[in-house]
């Protein structure tokens, strides 16, 4: 039996990463694939620099566990026989998509995230990981033509 891999998507709390989700559901489900919802967070290399007198999470890290539960949420509400994994993974969003890559049957990104420029076709992190990821990358743009395939 050949074990299939997941549709790993990059997710940051982006109308376009929702866009991308959605359609990630889809495909996963035609597929009969799982999907793994990915977040990259920097504060984890730093913590150490900083003396923490608090117990509490750092609020970043309260906002990417948010982001990837609400994710996830919304992909078991589009589809509930679809199985969804998340992670919050401490380095740049390129490297986090770059090293899931390789245990990936594809990996899904919005065509641009929360750091969006007008004007640009591609983000730098879409452009980044389609040009160096070791299995296809799907870029989703949130247009219909984009969506209908």
């Amino acid at each position: 039996m050949r074990l299939e891999l997941p549709l790993v998507v990059g997710v940051d709390g982006s109308n376009g990463c929702l866009v991308a989700l959605d359609w990630a559901v889809d495909e996963a489900a035609r597929h009969g694939l799982s999907l793994r919802l990915v977040y990259a967070l920097l504060w984890e290399r730093y913590e150490g620099i900083i003396p923490s007198v608090s117990t509490e999470r750092p609020s970043e890290q309260v906002m990417a566990d948010h982001i990837v539960a609400s994710a996830a949420e919304r992909a078991r509400r589009r589809n509930p026989d679809v199985k969804v994994s998340t992670d919050v993974l401490p380095a740049e969003a390129a490297d986090v998509l770059l090293r899931e890559s390789n245990n990936a049957s594809a990996l899904v990104t919005g065509s641009r995230g929360r750091g969006e420029l007008k004007g640009l076709l591609l983000g730098s992190v879409g452009l980044a990981v389609a040009a160096r990821a070791h299995c296809p990358v799907i870029v989703v743009r949130g247009d219909k033509a984009g969506l209908a395939g």
